[in-house]
C-alpha cells in the first residue's frame, strides 16, 4: 500500500529509508552505466571503512557490524574484484591488514561524483539554500550526542 507523496505526515524514517533506497539505486544505475558492473552494496560500506586507511578483516566486520565470517567473505569480494589488497603484516604474522587499491579509489571517486550528481538533482527540487540546511540539521542531529558522525553501517 503507498501513500500519498503529499502526505507531510509521514514518519522520517520511512522517508528516510524510501530516499536512502531510491539514492543507492540510482547511484549503482549510474555506476553500472559507467561500467562499474561487479559493484554491490555491501562494496560501499566497506570502501567507506577502508577510506581512512587499512583495517584487519576483523576491524571491518566490528565497524560494519557483521560477523567475522561475513566480513571475510566481504574481504575475499573486494581482493578478487581488485578494489581491495592485503596491506603488510604489522607483528602479528597472521594478521595481514586489507587496504584499498588504485581501483578501489578509482571507484570510490566516481561514487562520489554520481552522489554530487544525485544531490545536484535534489537541488534542482528544492533548492541549494534548502539542500545545505538539510545537510546541516541532519549533522546536527546525528552527531548531537557527542559531535561525531557515527561510521557508516548497513543494516544487516
Amino acid at each position: 500500500m503507498s501513500q500519498a507523496a503529499d502526505d507531510v505526515q509521514l514518519p522520517l524514517a520511512r522517508l528516510f529509508a524510501i530516499a536512502y533506497r531510491q539514492l543507492i539505486t540510482d547511484l549503482h544505475a549510474e555506476l553500472a552505466r559507467r561500467g562499474w558492473t561487479d559493484v554491490r552494496p555491501a562494496y560501499g560500506f566497506a570502501l567507506l571503512a577502508l577510506r581512512e586507511g587499512p583495517l584487519s578483516s576483523s576491524e571491518l566486520g566490528v565497524l560494519m557490524g557483521m560477523t567475522k565470517q561475513a566480513a571475510s567473505k566481504l574481504v575475499e569480494a573486494l581482493l578478487e574484484a581488485g578494489y581491495a589488497r592485503r596491506g603488510e603484516t604489522t607483528g602479528d604474522g597472521r594478521v595481514r591488514p586489507i587496504e584499498l587499491t588504485d581501483h578501489g579509489r578509482q571507484l570510490q571517486e566516481t561514487a562520489e561524483g554520481i552522489y554530487t550528481e544525485l544531490e545536484n538533482r535534489w537541488a534542482d527540487v528544492i533548492g541549494e539554500d534548502r539542500l545545505a540546511a538539510l545537510r546541516a540539521d541532519l549533522v546536527s542531529v546525528i552527531s548531537a550526542d557527542d559531535g561525531e558522525l557515527p561510521p557508516v553501517r548497513p543494516l544487516w
